[in-house]
């Protein structure tokens, strides 16, 4: 259980540190609302991604590479290849993992931390996250070529192991371009995705694990 939710929260992440600074940004209400229509015409995603986590107690990163689908009403199918095979799908107010064969299966109505890192999940791949001030804190900056949102959640279960969401946006489409989650003890996961598609056709039996 603790190894499950420490893959769902850690897959969420990628950035890489920016050579401009960031500066406050000038509006985030018509930001928002970009993002929010944006998010709306959005059926759904397909992306490869890179991800690398950083340990202190590890002299060399770990870096993770995988492909991810996402089709509206809450479908997604994230799914690391290298250099271990491990599979998560969210489907139907469920999430089910499959690690070296062997399938567990949560139901996320019954328990408060998968259902936050489902919204967490769901909402940076969507674009959407800016949305519930009651459970995060927001920052919201600029620079000539990327949006950044800085989220601390306020949640005190959450906040045990995530201390901060940064969310890097293109300035070109909005389209959420890398994420860093970094944790309390100062370790961080990042992901960068790639090589997206939007809105192609996508089956239902991508979310089903075999």
């Amino acid at each position: 259980m603790i190894r499950s939710v420490f893959f769902l929260a850690a897959f969420l992440i990628y950035t890489s540190s920016f050579a401009q600074s960031f500066q406050s940004m000038k509006d985030s209400k018509s930001f928002q609302q970009k993002l929010h229509s944006i998010a709306a015409k959005t059926t759904s995603l397909q992306s490869d991604f890179v991800q690398i986590k950083h340990l202190d107690v590890l002299s060399e990163d770990i870096e993770s590479n995988g492909k991810l689908v996402y089709k509206a009403n809450n479908k997604l199918r994230w799914e690391y290849t290298t250099p271990l095979e491990y599979l998560i799908i969210l489907n139907g107010g469920k999430v089910s993992i499959k690690d070296e064969g062997k399938v567990s299966s949560y139901d996320l109505s019954g328990n408060k931390t998968f259902q936050k890192i489902n919204e967490m999940m769901i909402g940076s791949i969507q674009g959407d996250l800016l949305v519930n001030e009651a459970d995060y804190k927001y920052e919201f900056k600029e620079n000539s070529s990327n949006y950044l949102v800085v989220m601390y959640p306020k949640e005190k279960k959450v906040q045990e192991f995530m201390k901060s969401i940064n969310i890097y946006f293109s300035k070109k489409d909005y389209s959420v371009e890398q994420v860093k989650m970094l944790e309390q003890s100062g370790d961080y996961t990042l992901m960068k995705f790639k090589n997206k598609k939007i809105n192609a056709s996508i089956s239902d039996k991508t979310f089903i694990i075999n």
